[in-house]
């Protein structure tokens, strides 16, 4: 049986916050990347990015806007593998004209596999969780995310996988 979750006082104050915002490009761009999960496993990344339609100045504190990303995510280690679909909104915090950026999500994914290198997954759905920061310089995006993916204690056992990656991303606008 599934249990209602109770949302947080004030949890969509930053979205209605983006939505309310000033309009701006929605921009999408390719993302590649690699790195390493739990257990030393290999993991690789392919996105596709699409900017959201709106942002927020927050004057001499930066702007604060975000994307959508629909991703493939390989996970391997040994002859074990896991293929994973998620999608994930990003929020994206920069100050002023700094090419650096912090960012930081959470969305949904669907696993092929629910076991790798010893760790139990338990369930195909899981929860992305990622935090990152990055620098941008015209179409080149680069950045290092930690990501987390688990399915919050709904089946047990929850062990989940960590990941570390390397990010490059090129605008196609």
């Amino acid at each position: 049986m599934l249990q209602r979750l109770k949302r947080p006082a004030g949890s969509g104050i930053a979205l209605l916050l983006l939505v309310l915002g000033m309009p701006a490009k929605a921009e999408q761009a390719l993302e590649l990347a690699v790195g390493k999960g739990s257990e030393n496993s290999d993991a690789l990344r392919l996105a596709w990015q699409r900017g959201w339609d709106r942002e927020i100045s927050l004057g001499q504190g930066g702007r604060l806007s975000g994307f959508h990303a629909l991703s493939i995510n390989r996970w391997r280690k040994g002859s074990e593998s896991i293929t994973a679909v998620a999608y994930s909104p990003v929020f994206t915090w920069q100050r002023g004209g700094s090419p650096w950026y912090l960012q930081g999500g959470i969305g949904v994914a669907y696993l092929d596999e629910t076991r790798i290198a010893g760790r139990i997954l338990s369930s195909h759905w899981q929860f992305e969780d990622q935090l990152g920061f990055g620098w941008q310089r015209g179409r080149h995006d680069l950045g290092l995310v930690y990501m987390h993916y688990s399915n919050a204690g709904f089946s047990k056992p929850n062990h989940g996988i960590d990941l570390v990656l390397f990010s490059y991303a090129l605008s196609l606008d």
